[in-house]
């Protein structure tokens, strides 16, 4: 009888276990763009496109150790919603939290959102997630002078581009 019951929560075990992994690689955020009044929505499947991986330290969680970070630039989204001459980006955190990012940065650096791990695995919500915005340090450190600890925006769900004259 044991062997029975240890034998069917073992079954029971793996099917939560094969849902859990099928739901994590479904799973799916929506971004907002906005550019001139236009609301450009992006979902997170559709970076798989425009994909780029940055290893670099995650200062906002101040351990020091480097991440493989999969995501989009935010270059890419810029051109997504037609803003190629904005002078600025407003990423907007669903905690009301914002942070502002130079254009002429984002265009020389692979500032990011990013999604996942490399390894496919997403973003916990504890470190950010589901999207969160990374600027690439490690191979950049003149970037920490300007975007420090508290740039790094967790919880994003919109980018606002704005033009010269606002």
């Amino acid at each position: 009888m044991k062997k029975i019951i240890c034998i069917s929560c073992m079954i029971a075990l793996c099917i939560c276990i094969l849902a859990g992994c099928k739901q994590d690689t479904t799973e799916e955020t929506l971004v907002t763009l906005v550019w001139n009044g236009n609301r450009t929505e992006v979902r997170t499947s559709q970076w798989k496109d425009r994909s780029v991986e940055i290893s670099t330290e995650d200062v906002s969680l101040g351990n020091g150790k480097i991440y493989d970070f999969v995501g989009v630039k935010l270059s890419d989204l810029m051109e997504i919603a037609g803003a190629e001459d904005c002078t600025k980006a407003i990423v907007k955190a669903s905690d009301d939290y914002s942070v502002e990012v130079a254009a002429e940065d984002i265009r020389n650096y692979e500032i990011a959102l990013v999604n996942r791990y490399s390894g496919g695995k997403k973003i916990p919500d504890d470190a950010g997630g589901p999207v969160k915005l990374v600027y690439p340090v490690t191979f950049h450190p003149e970037l920490r002078d300007t975007y420090d600890t508290w740039s790094w925006c967790w919880y994003v769900y919109e980018v606002e581009f704005i033009g010269p004259d606002e």
